[in-house]
């Protein structure tokens, strides 16, 4: 899906970008740093939808309307619904951005009926690049044999089983692989996938945000508040759920309007 010049002109104002980027290597880290900086990954609406109307359509089903919930209230979406978002923002910019399919510490060897996990590869500059919504990994990682030691970005890219793997580490949890399965998949594939996640998904059951700041990167994950900090140390906190709602307005400046209607955890 392509956005409108008028949306696109307000995704831009959001994330910080006085104008287009350049279709170069530093244009497509531009953009993605201030995607990881300004869209959080996050279950707000998924677990508001889970509360009242499960049957209702997946938020962030299309582009436009994660991005006009993103503009409107702060939020941003799980998996699927961030990497659709995201790639049509960066083929309407101009870049050529592929739709990949993988899966977080599995040891299936290609793809099956399961959600998976969704993530993205860009083509620029006769280099392949991935993009992910999901690790917010601070800059576009290199197809290729790459690591990098940086104390709160650091990954590492590196094939395993024939598959190119992703090793970085969540908030508050161990060193895990993100395994590519496949790339250019369908525009179709995507919302399939999507629609499969509705009740067979990790992001149900309690309240997952994370975004990343200028030399740090924090969250709420399963009712901790976790923030890793520039010398890479992280420091947890648990939180009520009246303490999580705050910090969704305050820290993370999520609409208290969509925050009052987020139900309490139900599961740790």
């Amino acid at each position: 899906m392509m956005l409108t010049s008028h949306l696109t002109e307000q995704i831009l104002e959001k994330l910080r970008l006085s104008c287009y980027p350049a279709m170069t290597v530093e244009g497509l880290a531009e953009t993605y740093r201030s995607w990881c900086r300004y869209v959080p990954f996050d279950n707000i609406r998924k677990r508001i939808m889970s509360s009242c109307d499960p049957l209702q359509p997946l938020p962030g089903a299309t582009a436009e309307d994660f991005f006009t919930h993103w503009i409107k209230y702060g939020t941003g979406g799980t998996c699927w619904a961030g990497h659709g978002a995201l790639h049509s923002l960066l083929a309407t910019l101009g870049f050529s951005v592929g739709y990949g399919i993988s899966t977080m510490l599995s040891d299936r060897t290609g793809l099956d009926n399961s959600p998976g996990h969704g993530t993205l590869t860009v083509k620029c500059e006769d280099k392949t690049f991935i993009t992910d919504a999901t690790m917010l990994h601070g800059e576009p990682l290199p197809l290729q044999e790459w690591s990098s030691s940086h104390p709160v970005w650091g990954t590492r890219v590196h094939q395993h089983d024939g598959y190119w793997c992703v090793n970085w580490k969540p908030l508050g949890r161990s060193w895990l692989d993100c395994r590519l399965l496949a790339t250019n998949v369908s525009d179709q594939e995507y919302p399939l996938r999507h629609e499969r996640s509705r009740h067979n998904s990790r992001f149900d059951g309690a309240l997952l945000i994370r975004l990343a700041g200028l030399d740090s990167i924090s969250g709420i994950v399963k009712g901790e508040h976790v923030i890793r900090n520039s010398d890479g140390v992280e420091t947890k906190a648990s939180v009520t759920d009246d303490e999580q709602r705050k910090l969704l307005i305050e820290f993370y400046g999520i609409s208290e309007e969509i925050v009052s209607l987020i139900p309490e955890n139900h599961s740790a």
